[in-house]
């Protein structure tokens, strides 16, 4: 990689469901002309959603998918950033983490070599949804934490939907903030502005993240880092790590877990040309108490991009996809809410419409 030089590359950093995917869209509009950008997208399933929602943005896209990339010394992510580096000469790198992704260790990764020199890391956006201040559940976990600790940008997203102490609650946060703060911007449907990405990266006194006291990485003897908490992905199936649709049979419903940070994941692939129940599916999406739910549908009513957030969000029609897409859903709840997955699979698998 030796002739590329100082490529700009962001992280779109957040926990789950806040609207990285939606910010990251807006971006890409916004790119100059001329200028080639490519995405590298991690999600904690394995089917591909978010890659599927940034397919027509007509950018170079690779999918890094069942895990997260704080394991970023795993082949998968190297494989997939060296890819996009050498046959798309890109003048842009924007890269996306899994929700439940600690954004420390891709820094390190992307500042170290074999990246140092060959990508110039600029400013790691943040996005967050300020109703999570309220819930202890978010506020506690080492991911929620780290990824804020880590902001240049925190762009507050979804702020129509902020209660007056939501803001106040904010404003108190971002007060009680070390510094150097970063910038913090309320906005809605994901909106960011394009200078943003060249923001310097704050000086933190040399220290990756100070403020993320949950995720402490130490040298082992033989050199490779351990986590001191329980950081294990489980992957409840054989697969070979390629994830491209023809490794599955086309006319069957594929069923994938995966597990890490107290979250279970559950990603269906359905037979190419699968429509499902639109009414029954707007039922079933809107029972879901998960923490997110997303996907990529056919129905009886026409193509539909599911989304659905803490018990927020259902179905918003789509264009059919330009090339022909295997039907996608992903879940994603708390390891003992694991049970309610089984029920949506029986739910899901009886949805199907006739098709003609």
């Amino acid at each position: 990689m030796t002739q590329h030089r100082d490529i700009p590359v962001n992280l779109v950093t957040g926990f789950l469901g806040v609207g990285k995917t939606t910010a990251i869209r807006h971006l890409l509009a916004q790119r100059p002309e001329g200028e080639h950008w490519a995405v590298l997208v991690n999600e904690f399933g394995e089917v591909g959603v978010d890659g599927g929602l940034l397919a027509d943005t007509g950018v170079a896209l690779e999918e890094v998918p069942g895990g997260c990339l704080c394991c970023v010394s795993a082949q998968m992510f190297t494989v997939g950033l060296n890819r996009l580096i050498r046959s798309q000469h890109p003048d842009r790198i924007l890269i996306e983490p899994t929700g439940l992704g600690h954004p420390a260790q891709i820094i390190r990764t992307l500042t170290e070599p074999p990246y140092a020199g060959v990508l110039d890391l600029r400013a790691t956006v943040t996005v967050m949804d300020a109703r999570h201040l309220a819930s202890p559940r978010h506020r506690e976990h080492a991911n929620w934490r780290d990824q804020i600790a880590l902001a240049d940008v925190l762009l507050a997203n979804k702020a129509d939907l902020y209660s007056e102490a939501d803001r106040e609650a904010l404003q108190a946060f971002v007060a009680a903030m070390p510094p150097p703060r970063p910038l913090v911007v309320e906005t809605t449907q994901g909106r960011i502005e394009r200078d943003w990405l060249n923001r310097p990266r704050l000086d933190r006194g040399g220290a990756l993240f100070p403020e993320a006291r949950d995720f402490l990485v130490t040298a082992t003897a033989d050199g490779h880092a351990s986590h001191d908490h329980d950081h294990d992905h489980d992957h409840d199936h054989d697969h070979d790590h390629h994830h491209d649709d023809t490794a599955h049979p086309a006319d069957a419903w594929v069923t994938i877990d995966t597990r890490g940070d107290g979250y279970i994941g559950r990603s269906w692939l359905l037979p190419e040309g699968q429509r499902i129940d639109h009414a029954t599916l707007v039922r079933l999406v809107d029972d879901f108490a998960g923490d997110r739910l997303k996907g990529l549908v056919e129905t009886d009513q026409g193509w539909h991009r599911l989304n659905r957030v803490d018990g927020h969000g259902g179905l918003e029609p789509m264009d059919a996809p330009d090339t022909p897409l295997r039907p996608r859903i992903e879940a994603i709840l708390p390891e003992s809410s694991a049970s309610t997955l089984d029920d949506l699979t029986r739910a899901l698998e009886a949805t199907h419409a006739p098709n003609t």
